[in-house]
């Protein structure tokens, strides 16, 4: 295909933000190893935007930050401080997004964003809702996610660090009955630093 033919198949699908390769395959009919000869192409000459290995944004719909997330680790949901920032727990703004997956973890650097995806057990792959086709935790998912992820496993905050970080938020948000319900699917080890840091009652 020529580059005004791309341009036009791309001013088609305005309802399709983001291609990967199968998705291109699909629609196209070309071999695998001409189209990405193609797409190679297109890049080059600043048509085409990879966001990812294998995935292209949509020259005239682009896609937001959070759904090119959904794309670089699958499956994935917002989480940590970035999920609590955006619910209006946390009053800071956060420049990484925090995503959890069930995959090893990486961290992406794309533009001026960085994307944080941290490693969970499928067991604790859950707690989390779609908007518009953006997978968030609940806010008590997000929370706890924290507490697990910073101060159990890798330990990187210490409790007086996870209360420098309390004080920034409205807990008040949060659903009393559902952290409670959550906390008990963890492990001790963040169910003990939920108690310390009076996120939840005995």
């Amino acid at each position: 295909m020529k580059v005004d033919e791309w341009l036009q198949f791309f001013k088609q699908h305005p309802q399709k933000k983001l291609f990967s390769v199968s998705d291109l395959v699909q629609l196209i009919d070309e071999q695998k190893t001409s189209l990405s000869v193609q797409l190679t192409r297109l890049i080059q000459a600043k048509v085409l935007i990879r966001v990812g290995q294998g995935w292209y944004a949509n020259p005239f719909f682009q896609p937001s930050v959070e759904e090119v997330a959904m794309v670089l680790r699958v499956p994935s949901y917002l989480s940590l401080e970035y999920a609590l920032s955006r619910q209006g727990v946390l009053s800071q703004r956060p420049y990484t997004m925090t995503l959890v997956t069930t995959r090893p973890p990486y961290t992406y650097h794309r533009e001026k964003r960085s994307y944080e995806y941290h490693q969970i057990h499928k067991s604790l792959f859950w707690g989390y809702e779609q908007e518009q086709g953006i997978n968030i935790g609940t806010p008590e998912k997000a929370l706890l996610d924290l507490l697990y992820i910073r101060g159990v496993r890798t330990k990187e905050l210490t409790t007086k660090g996870f209360r420098s970080l309390i004080d920034d938020m409205d807990l008040e948000i949060l659903s009393a009955n559902r952290l409670q319900n959550y906390v008990n699917r963890f492990g001790r080890g963040t169910k003990t630093l939920a108690l310390e840091l009076g996120i939840i009652t005995k």
